[in-house]
């Protein structure tokens, strides 16, 4: 088959592609819910600066999908999108409002300057699994802290899938072995699009005004390290040509593109799976993979060195790598097929010592307040809830070491926990996902005369269900309590 045209050449291989990325149940394209962005500081004290008035971001949805460029030579970004195998991936992330580029958070040797190009830069990892088995994959600490499994806890997430019980549901689960639980490190992804931060991108074009500051309705080109195999893999790796011996990671674009009339902002990566996809990036003859990453290189390249080195890991990278070993890098061209998550968010106005990002959304299958980690929501939760507000209260995990029916997160912030759902520090009544409706006398999940009827009998007999301010008195503070729970309704 001739590599430098789009592989959906016949009706019979198109039929299959189609069956089969249908098997999938994906296109390849992830929706996230709207308006569900919330701030999520990771740092000691949470209190790291942002600027006045600002938005969290919020994530919409990311394509991981085929594609073919129109003119790779000139133009990334204008193509179509393949079903099927392809020689090229085109990852978009959509997020609400303008978003700019991240500037350096101070690491590498650049300075801090995260706001250098817009006033609400983005920060995050769009992990991808190009195998879509949760075994074969992951990140080592540090770098798994800032990832996706150590941060949803802080949201009352959990991931739908099979690895929920890899999440940390407290910063105390986030340690240096990694052979103790939970897995956090092993997400299953291999590759990143990382917006880090660890580096100042380049400007290569730029719409609108032209002073450097990413504005409403304008469109950039900018460069840098964006797309990187994990560096867990560094130590059987053979590559070369990057930054470092043994790292994938190397020079891409992203465009920046916002629509003011949707008031969205577009973040799309294009790069090559195949040698013949980086040779169209060039003009020039396909490549052969040569572990080089300076010249053509593609994720086949990453791959391929991957596979090789699965048979010489041992230790933990051995346990990320096994079920790669024996694998054909050429049986992952198809981008819909991947599996992603998502983990989004800004930096602080100001450097902290503790923390570089602060969070404010993720993605993607998850489920709110699953704390038995059962896959549903349900009453069974809030038993898990209460339970280990009995067992906890003024114990060595809460820090006011006070028995209050409340437990106070030691060291928030920096430390939290999967539990405190309203994200205050405290673990109390108010997280509980399905409160009980104490004003259902009945009860049967309305409220109507009959529950006014109980609630006047248990008033005059001075019973303790009647005490709704519990105060230990009967008096009109019980009766006005009563009708403005009445007139909220049961939830």
């Amino acid at each position: 088959m001739n590599r430098f045209v789009p592989c959906v050449l016949c009706l019979t291989q198109m039929t299959q592609i189609v069956m089969y990325a249908s098997a999938s149940s994906t296109d390849g394209i992830w929706i996230d819910d709207q308006n569900d962005a919330t701030v999520r500081r990771t740092d000691l004290g949470n209190n790291a600066l942002l600027p006045e008035g600002f938005l969290p971001i919020d994530l919409l949805s990311v394509s991981v999908q085929g594609w073919f460029p129109a003119n790779a030579l000139n133009d990334l970004y204008t193509g179509f999108v393949v079903l099927g195998e392809a020689d090229f991936v085109r990852i978009q992330i959509v997020v609400d409002g303008l978003v700019s580029p991240p500037g350096p958070v101070g690491l590498n040797g650049f300075p801090y300057n995260p706001y250098q190009f817009g006033d609400r830069p983005i920060v995050g990892y769009i992990d991808v699994d190009i195998d879509a088995d949760k075994d074969s994959g992951g990140e080592l600490m540090p770098l798994a802290s800032n990832r996706y499994l150590s941060n949803i806890g802080r949201f009352g997430l959990s991931p739908k899938g099979s690895i929920a019980d890899r999440m940390a549901q407290s910063a105390m689960d986030i340690d240096f072995d990694f052979f103790s639980d939970p897995e956090i490190e092993r997400s299953g992804a291999e590759f990143t699009l990382s917006l880090c931060g660890c580096f100042t991108p380049m400007i290569l074009t730029e719409s609108g005004n032209m002073n450097s500051l990413f504005d409403f309705g304008e469109t950039w080109v900018v460069e840098g390290r964006f797309f990187e195999r994990f560096e867990s893999f560094q130590s059987e790796s053979g590559l070369f040509g990057g930054p470092e011996f043994g790292l994938f990671n190397p020079m891409t674009t992203l465009q920046f593109a916002h629509d003011p009339n949707e008031d969205q902002t577009t973040i799309t990566l294009v790069f090559p799976i195949t040698n013949a996809g980086a040779a169209l990036m060039v003009n020039e003859p396909q490549q052969s993979l040569d572990s080089d990453i300076s010249n053509h290189t593609s994720i086949e390249e990453a791959l391929d060195d991957l596979i090789y080195g699965a048979d010489y890991a041992n230790g933990p990278l051995g346990v990320l790598t096994e079920d790669w070993q024996d694998e054909n890098y050429a049986d992952y061209r198809i981008p819909s097929l991947w599996n992603i998550t998502a983990l989004i968010g800004t930096a602080p106005i100001l450097p902290h010592p503790s923390s570089l990002y602060i969070w404010t959304d993720t993605g993607f299958d998850e489920l709110y307040a699953d704390f038995n980690l059962d896959k549903i929501n349900d009453t069974a939760d809030d038993e898990v809830l209460q339970k280990y507000i009995d067992d906890n209260d003024g114990g060595p995990n809460d820090a006011d070491l006070v028995i209050n029916g409340s437990i106070q997160i030691p060291v928030f912030g920096l430390n939290f926990h999967f539990f405190d759902l309203n994200y205050d520090g405290q673990i109390n009544s108010d997280d509980l996902p399905n409160p009980v409706c104490i004003v259902d006398f009945l009860p049967d999940g309305v409220l109507n005369f009959s529950d006014l009827s109980i609630f006047i009998t248990l008033y005059t007999n001075q019973d303790d269900l009647a005490d709704l301010d519990s105060d230990g008195f009967f008096n009109f503070s019980d009766i006005a309590e009563f009708l403005i729970l009445y007139a909220q309704g049961c939830p």
